[in-house]
């Protein structure tokens, strides 16, 4: 049985911003990491779902190092990440990197791509000098990629391309995990299968597991093992990829998937769609944050529901399914 190779525990992450009211100083607080957990096993792929902004780059960015969380912790291989410090630290950044959404704009126009795919190296002092280049030619050989591309710059490649080349440097230093945040979503529908087969064959080939991260359900399906939904910076429902898209269970995860687009004309299926705005990350409604647009909305919703089991592998946040009523 595969072991935990990523462990979330009650992580909240809230950002200062100073109120659009030129006359006022008030600060607002947004919410936009509120008390997440989750557990990503090692080889598998972890799809992470939901509408922009509801915190699943914020939450990247925290598993990743970049941001510290207000609280909560995070554990890699079993070590506390966010209390490392020094060495240990810089060895365990190591084991996680990430494939951003903009590859152009995760790619410094003024490097090669040569001494893009370099740096981890560089960074981190692996291999000696002249073994670098030879490290370079195999990363870009792998994903596809030509050698000759070593001394071109970013702005002479297509998008699938540039994304090819982050991935490359994703993989440099055989990290364990691989965060892709929304990694696909920039690519025409033709390259973005060309650059999810490349994933595949590399998570076969180095073990990989992956964080996929993204709004697009229909490709979320077909890459991950596991799926969580995230509304307004929570979980709302979790379980197996095959669960969740044949019994959804939460109001907000039916209305996502309603929304797919069908193959075929006569796929005909009646779109659930929640009424209402999306609320403010600054003024989120209390309780459970859907109680302003769900359809089953009651008294008791004004409440906090628990993520809670009603099958082997699939929970939800739901007073509809679980027996705190």
């Amino acid at each position: 049985m595969s072991q935990p190779l990523l462990e979330i525990k009650n992580v909240k992450k809230h950002y200062q911003v100073k109120s659009k009211n030129i006359f006022s100083t008030q600060k607002n607080n947004v919410h936009a990491v509120n008390d997440v957990s989750l557990t990503i096993n090692e080889g598998e792929t972890y799809g992470l779902v939901g509408e922009s902004g509801c915190g699943k780059s914020t939450l990247a960015r925290v598993i990743t190092g970049l941001i510290k969380p207000d609280s909560g912790r995070v554990f890699i291989d079993g070590e506390d990440f966010l209390q490392l410090k020094g060495k240990s630290l810089r060895d365990k950044r190591r084991t996680v990197q990430m494939v951003f959404q903009k590859p152009y704009e995760s790619l410094n126009p003024k490097m090669t791509i040569g001494e893009i795919i370099r740096a981890p190296f560089d960074i981190h002092n692996v291999y000696h000098k002249r073994e670098r280049e030879e490290k370079v030619k195999e990363l870009l050989d792998l994903v596809g990629l030509s050698e000759k591309y070593m001394s071109r710059y970013p702005h002479e490649f297509s998008g699938g391309q540039r994304q090819r080349i982050g991935i490359a440097r994703a993989i440099a230093l055989h990290p364990k995990l691989i965060i892709c945040d929304e990694a696909v979503s920039a690519l025409d529908v033709s390259i973005q299968a060309q650059v999810l087969n490349l994933l595949d064959e590399l998570q076969k080939e180095f073990k990989l597991t992956y964080l996929f991260i993204s709004h697009d359900l229909s490709v979320v399906r077909h890459v991950s093992d596991n799926i969580g939904i995230m509304y307004l910076g929570e979980i709302v429902e979790t379980g197996d990829a095959d669960t969740i898209y044949s019994s959804p269970k939460h109001p907000y995860t039916e209305a996502l998937l309603s929304a797919i687009p069908k193959a075929h004309p006569k796929q005909v299926k009646t779109q659930k769609i929640l009424e209402g705005d999306l609320p403010s990350p600054i003024n989120p409604p209390e309780g459970c944050k859907l109680n302003t647009r769900c359809p089953h909305v009651m008294s008791i919703c004004k409440t906090k529901p628990n993520l809670e089991s009603i099958k082997e592998k699939q929970k939800v946040a739901c007073y509809l399914y679980n027996d705190q009523r």
